[in-house]
């Protein structure tokens, strides 16, 4: 039931305005160049108050020099220092592209050969080597590689030196194949017979005169006269330093338990 209320007054009360906002009563420029520096306000422009995310226009956006978004005129030849002023070169040597060539220049059936590359002549074949490389393989046995002494029932031990050195005022040995006075490091078995490197390597490829066996008997050996001279007589003169010496004998050693020879 509908009921009818004139004498009733509705009023509605303003609220007045408060004079600070957030405890403060600074004032606030809500302006486009609020907080920017001397340089972003040089380059803010001023002709385009209503500029946001939504007016600008993608499609002539790349075109920002047509449209100078800055209000001030600009020189021809570019911005300040950083302008190019050069004349730019000319490319006078263009090469078509691959895709460019007149295929159909080209003759359309070639004329096949009787044999390949035009030649009869028989080819080698080259075998591939099957054996492992250095790495891919383990040794079976293990070899114990050590520096060899010689001990005398609790006395000295004497290192064994990987090449036996014969000291001697003169040495007479003859190798007992070629009959001439070896040079540098040569062979010999119980110092009765002797073999110079290059009867040496001759024999191991094709025995001659003495057999693998025998030739596996034989050792190093060589002459002082690359320690001390001794000028015809007993006495001698050193001609490198005994520690040097020393410790050429010692790398020697440790080298002769790899290699053989």
């Amino acid at each position: 039931m509908w009921v009818c209320r004139d004498e009733f007054n509705y009023i509605v009360k303003k609220r007045e305005q408060q004079k600070i906002c957030f405890g403060s009563g600074k004032f606030r420029d809500i302006g486009l160049k609020s907080g920017m520096n001397s340089f972003m306000r040089y380059y803010m422009p001023e002709d385009y108050p209503s500029t946001g995310p939504g007016r600008y226009d993608v499609l002539s956006a790349f075109k920002g020099i047509a449209t100078r978004p800055c209000p001030k005129s600009f020189s021809r030849k570019g911005y300040g220092g950083l302008g190019r002023f050069a004349i730019s070169i000319g490319h006078t040597e263009d090469y078509p592209a691959p895709c460019d060539y007149n295929v159909p220049s080209f003759p359309g059936k070639v004329r096949e050969q009787k044999v390949p590359f035009g030649s009869t002549a028989k080819r080698k074949v080259f075998e591939a080597n099957r054996n492992p490389g250095p790495g891919l393989y383990r040794n079976l046995t293990a070899i114990r590689r050590r520096v060899i002494f010689d001990h005398s029932f609790g006395g000295s031990v004497k290192l064994r030196l990987g090449v036996e050195i014969k000291c001697c005022k003169r040495n007479t040995d003859i190798c007992g194949v070629c009959d001439e006075n070896p040079l540098g490091d040569y062979w010999h078995l119980n110092n009765r017979m002797y073999l110079c490197r290059n009867c040496m390597t001759s024999e191991r490829q094709r025995p001659r005169k003495h057999t693998k066996k025998e030739l596996s008997d034989f050792r190093k050996i060589r002459d002082c006269s690359m320690i001390h001279s001794h000028e015809g007589t007993d006495a001698k003169t050193w001609r490198m330093h005994p520690g040097v010496i020393q410790k050429w004998c010692q790398k020697e050693a440790y080298l002769s338990s790899y290699f053989k020879d």
